[in-house]
């Protein structure tokens, strides 16, 4: 047979002062190392898993959905080798392993009927020349366990172990037994086929799955998927009907996420507005306040098309933080030209003298701000589209807070002179 065996070990490091490098920094070598190790033998796979950091699963998944396994299988070993020709990706494999021995049994209905076999008969007998059969348990001595008894027929490839046959000749050796004519060859009642198959087949709204995973390193997998999803469309082409994909993982946890995201940001939009409009007594000073985000977005997205980032959910998590950075300086600045109409200045005055006074503690605020988040969006990629969201994001709302918003200011404030 071709069982899949499963070798585990964990990997313990010394106290971090006694060593040069932090743990996640040893993955490189260590999977250098391994993969030269198992090289030589044929079937060996490596797989790493580091718990509690972006290696510790599989964020790209893609599900394979058709009928017939060996094409389902063949499709896979070409998305596998269209992901391993990616940079960024690791550790590429299916979830289907390697094949196993399958035996398939067809009844011969006409041989069945003339040997007065019965399906139920048929279905026993082949239960226990096939399979492990526990019969009874019997009490040996008191206080004891009870001893199983397992009862099967004797293979010569098991050993003395029990079990079903497992080479095509023992197969061949089938018999079974009819009320009527005795020992009967097995090949005279049933057709048996022997083929190689998955350990597991997987369904997916009734369709049979293969999965494909691979870790990202150095790219989010947004990037990966990206650059993977022509090369898709391009293989599908040639694909027979009924065959399609899908991604899954974390891309399908993030486009669920996503949609959720987008419709939260519009309920705290709504929210901000409101108690703005509280705060405020009017409409037309939250208006000039939120009108700060749409110069913040145009800055984000031109920023990601400029660098060619997707928009990924740590993204829209660094645009939905941005917003309550961008409205909180407009506020201040806002506030502050408030202030100046109260002492009795002019609201062409007050708008000039508040954009003055709140220039420097704007500009230190925004400066500090996007400097304080450059190392972060250096360290990893995961960490990469948050932060430049936020970067972007304030390079123009900073502006748009400093011009735009006098000018709003001058316009929609009553009273001017």
């Amino acid at each position: 047979t071709q069982d899949n065996y499963l070798l585990g070990f964990s990997a313990l490091f010394t106290k971090k002062n006694q060593r040069d490098q932090l743990s996640y920094e040893y993955i490189d070598d260590l999977r250098t190392e391994l993969n030269q190790a198992i090289r030589n033998y044929p079937g060996a796979s490596l797989v790493i898993n580091v718990p509690g950091t972006a290696e510790g699963g599989d964020p790209i998944a893609i599900e394979l959905k058709g009928n017939d396994m060996n094409t389902l299988r063949q499709i896979s070993g070409e998305v596998q080798l269209a992901l391993r020709q990616i940079d960024g990706t690791e550790d590429v494999r299916d979830g289907l392993g390697d094949l196993r021995n399958d035996i398939k049994v067809r009844p011969k209905r006409e041989a069945m009927d003339f040997y007065g076999i019965t399906e139920n008969d048929l279905a026993l007998q082949g239960r226990y020349i096939m399979t492990d059969n526990e019969i009874t348990d019997s009490a040996i001595r008191a206080g004891k366990d009870d001893l199983e008894i397992h009862l099967s027929t004797a293979w010569p490839s098991r050993n003395g172990a029990v079990g079903g046959p497992t080479r095509r000749d023992e197969l061949r050796m089938i018999q079974l037994f009819s009320p009527d004519h005795g020992a009967i060859s097995g090949n005279a009642i049933v057709d048996i086929e022997q083929s190689m198959a998955p350990l597991s087949i997987t369904h997916t709204d009734t369709e049979r799955t293969v999965t494909v995973y691979s870790k990202a390193k150095g790219r989010t997998p947004g990037e990966i998927l990206a650059e993977l999803q022509p090369k898709l469309e391009q293989m599908k082409k040639t694909w027979s009907p009924g065959y399609d994909y899908k991604f899954g993982g974390q891309a399908e946890t993030e486009s669920e996420t996503f949609g959720s995201a987008i419709n939260m940001s519009y309920v705290s939009i709504f929210l901000v507005f409101s108690v703005l409009v509280l705060q405020f007594g009017s409409f037309s000073q939250p208006f000039i306040i939120m009108l700060s985000i749409p110069f913040a977005l145009i800055g984000t997205f031109s920023g990601f098309s400029l660098l060619g980032i997707p928009l990924s959910f740590p993204a829209m998590i660094g645009i939905i933080s941005l917003v309550g950075i961008v409205v909180n300086d407009s506020i201040v600045i806002v506030e502050t030209m408030n202030k100046h109409r109260s002492s009795g200045m002019k609201v062409r005055q007050a708008a000039a003298h508040g954009a003055s006074d709140r220039l420097r503690p704007v500009l230190t605020t925004s400066i500090t701000t996007m400097v304080g988040l450059i190392p972060l969006a250096l360290s990893d990629p995961g960490w990469f589209p948050l932060c430049m969201a936020i970067i972007f994001g304030l390079c123009a709302s900073t502006l748009s807070a400093l011009l735009v918003i006098p000018c709003l200011y001058l316009q929609l404030t009553p009273n001017q002179r």
